[in-house]
């Protein structure tokens, strides 16, 4: 019997296995931590779109270096501002909002009012 060939797109197309170029630039990257900008900036300035890959950016750096570096408002969530989701959703963490004596327990409903530009909820009482 005869051996079956696999199709396989990478020997028809050698651009096809090609690797998507990395924007890691250490020297680039040490320099603007040093600078002290947040991790929004470095982001910007180096056309990264995902916190994540400046995250093992950071790391390999570390790794490289032997030096601790540290970036503000990488690791931090500001849970305070949420944002809304592809879907269109917003959630709201409301343990990290100052509500001060209104009690929110699981199952409360709330009536949502858009007044004058702005997103008014309002707690219905049982």
């Amino acid at each position: 019997m005869g051996t079956k060939k696999e199709n396989n797109p990478e020997e028809k197309n050698p651009e096809a296995k090609r690797k998507m170029e990395s924007k890691y630039d250490p020297r680039v990257l040490r320099q603007l931590v040093k600078d002290g900008l947040d991790a929004s900036q470095i982001m910007d300035r180096m056309g990264i779109k995902h916190r994540q890959t400046l995250k093992q950016y950071i790391l390999k750096l570390i790794s490289t270096d032997r030096v601790l570096y540290e970036v503000k408002d990488l690791y931090l969530k500001d849970s305070k501002r949420p944002k809304v989701n592809q879907q269109g959703i917003l959630k709201i963490n409301l343990k990290v909002h100052d509500l001060g004596d209104v009690q929110v327990n699981e199952g409360d409903e709330f009536s949502v009012e858009i007044i004058e530009g702005k997103i008014v909820l309002t707690k219905i009482t049982p």
